[in-house]
């Protein structure tokens, strides 16, 4: 029975290959109808089966295989089976495979009006970007380039068809999506203007620190009252520290002495931080020095990763915009990404709507 359905697959396969577009629409139906009897009397395919091989699409004349799609997806799925399994791995690689599908459809979509319109990539094009691929990534060295083709699976042919099919998207995306994307200055004023937060630059604060680990566990002494009192020994040397900062010690020399911050050697200089973003301080810590100008310092301050902290102000900056000068380079090429996006969306969309596509993934 394997064997009646593998040649029976291939058969069909072989024929919608070679029959006139005209009457491509009827072959499919047909094909669909024998193929699902096929597969009734075939035993249930495993979750691997259904994915390996078939066909995966049709658009228009275009047959896309499972095969094709296996190998743009090999290596993302070589990852996925290194870290899931089980029913996780069997959705993870159906939206992946999905994935891959929706893009060699666009692709498909876009070689084929190239095609309609009578375009044709010259033999030069192609011999020439050959001799540069050779000469660039293979030392000039032909015959290890034909090697790696061997080694790959695929032909000469299949590469050129490849070089001129990427030559063909490159240009009509070029013609229908970059071209036709122009950016003018009010655009370029109504996104600074409507997205200023992502131009603003936080209040800064110049900071050092002295730090001290708390103690695991804690020690015990009489107090003044003669009975036992439980206390940190960290703690009360932050308190002295902070005693000799309030009668005038130098604070980089006390966090030179004592601090445990591996700044310390650096008079525990922290630089600049500020309370949010990629040099945002412990937001513990932040409250206390919002507050403080250059030279004053705080009191010890107990957070909850196990620290005692000193922090001495040592410098301010305010809040302030970027100006739109300034970003205007920066503002202009995000502008033209999401017209590009939207654009190249309608593009597509309108290839779609004039053409046959039947998917079955």
């Amino acid at each position: 029975m394997g064997c009646f359905l593998e040649e029976a697959r291939l058969g069909l396969l072989t024929t919608v290959l070679s029959w006139r577009p005209s009457h491509f629409h009827l072959l499919v139906i047909a094909h669909l109808s024998v193929w699902a009897a096929l597969s009734f009397l075939a035993p249930p395919p495993t979750h691997g089966q259904i994915l390996a091989d078939g066909i995966a699409a049709v658009v228009n004349d275009k047959v896309i295989t499972f095969l094709e799609i296996n190998q743009e997806v090999a290596e993302t799925e070589k990852m996925l089976r290194e870290n899931l399994q089980g029913e996780e791995l069997f959705e993870r690689l159906k939206e992946a495979k999905l994935n891959v599908l929706k893009a060699l459809i666009e692709r498909q979509l876009i070689i084929q009006d190239f095609k309609k319109q009578g375009g044709l990539i010259p033999d030069t094009y192609t011999n020439e970007r050959i001799n540069d691929i050779i000469r660039t990534q293979y030392g000039g060295d032909r015959v290890a380039f034909i090697k790696t083709l061997y080694d790959r699976g695929t032909t000469m042919q299949k590469y050129r068809e490849e070089i001129e099919d990427n030559a063909i998207v490159g240009y009509m995306r070029n013609k229908y999506v970059v071209q036709t994307v122009l950016v003018s200055p009010y655009q370029i004023e109504q996104y600074y203007a409507q997205n200023l937060r992502l131009f603003q630059q936080d209040e800064q604060v110049k900071v050092s620190s002295i730090v001290l680990r708390k103690s695991l566990f804690p020690s015990q002494k009489t107090g003044s009252n003669g009975k036992q009192i439980t206390y940190d020994p960290q703690e009360e040397l932050a308190k002295e520290i902070l005693y000799k900062l309030d009668t005038g010690s130098d604070f980089a020399d006390l966090a030179k002495a004592y601090s445990e911050g591996s700044n310390k050697d650096d008079g525990g200089e922290l630089g600049w931080v500020t309370q949010s973003g990629k040099t945002a301080i412990n937001p513990e810590l932040w409250p206390a020095i919002s507050k403080l100008q250059p030279g004053e310092h705080t009191d010890v301050i107990s957070t909850s990763d196990g620290y005692y902290y000193i922090l001495q102000v040592e410098d301010r900056k305010k809040s302030t915009v970027t100006s739109l000068e300034d970003v205007h380079a920066q503002i202009e090429q995000t502008v033209i990404n999401e017209e590009s996006q939207l654009r190249q969306q309608e593009w597509l969309d309108s290839l779609r709507a004039k053409a046959f596509i039947k998917m079955f993934l």
